[in-house]
């Protein structure tokens, strides 16, 4: 299956891939939900291994650090609704609120869930 282009998940998010011949991983998230202004794109980087694929962005730009690292592991694959990657993530974060005052506890810095990403149009 080509990984090339852009998914969209069940929330909107969208993440772009580009794989070399060798499986490394470019490409950028934008994310519709939490701290991550909507709209902006963050890089990432990973590895693309036959129909398991895993990458992390980095939710730090040229204006913002949300001091915040997501990790995706996933696996491709093919429904009635086309080509999807099914992902779950651990988000890891330094501080519980948006305006970065209070530090995380170790019983909540990490939030763990998982996404489906389709094939955009």
């Amino acid at each position: 299956m080509q990984i090339d282009g852009t998914w969209v998940n069940q929330n909107g998010s969208t993440v772009e891939l580009e794989a070399d011949p060798s499986g490394q991983l470019t490409g950028y998230y934008c994310s519709r939900k939490g701290r991550a202004a909507s709209g902006k794109r963050y890089p990432l980087i990973g590895q693309l291994n036959d129909e398991v694929i895993a990458f992390q962005v980095n939710w730090q730009d040229d204006e913002d650090n949300l001091r915040s690292i997501t990790s995706f592991s996933g696996r491709l694959g093919r429904d009635a609704e086309g080509d999807f990657i099914h992902a779950v993530w651990v988000l890891v974060r330094q501080w519980e609120d948006e305006e970065r005052t209070r530090p995380t506890g170790t019983w909540n810095a990490f939030l763990t869930n998982s996404d489906v990403f389709h094939r955009s149009e």
